[in-house]
């Protein structure tokens, strides 16, 4: 899961930036390619007015375009008790189209379960 090329707001958003920073992780992804020829999978959630600027999206190329690579792009579930909140569908289309042009393997991975509580990033939050 990488959510943001930009480490101050990794940081943030995730506790575990704090631990493993963004070049720590570019290069164990890169010795995990050189030992599998394995394309690396990046997961990122997109956060309404977080994470999900064409800028954002340009710092996601720069950081993926150095490995065989895929980014899911996975539609932002309401967890109780944060503020995040899902990205407009236009911001959506905008950030995905950017990576297509800059030839990013892309795809929008849409989330199932919200009734239930039991889509991604849900489940961890429930007690």
């Amino acid at each position: 899961s990488l959510h943001t090329a930009n480490e101050e707001l990794r940081k943030k958003i995730m506790p575990i930036g704090k631990s493993n920073t963004l070049e720590e992780i570019r290069d164990s992804l890169k010795y995990y390619f050189s030992k599998t020829k394995k394309k690396v999978t990046y997961e990122y959630v997109l956060l309404r007015d977080v994470n999900d600027s064409i800028e954002d999206a340009y710092q996601l190329y720069k950081y993926t375009k150095h490995l065989s690579s895929k980014v899911n792009i996975i539609e932002y579930n309401a967890v109780e008790g944060l503020e995040f909140k899902k990205s407009s569908f236009e911001k959506t289309e905008k950030f995905i189209g950017y990576l297509l042009k800059k030839g990013v393997n892309v795809s929008l991975r849409r989330s199932r379960g919200k009734d239930i509580n039991a889509a991604c990033g849900q489940l961890a939050n429930k007690n």
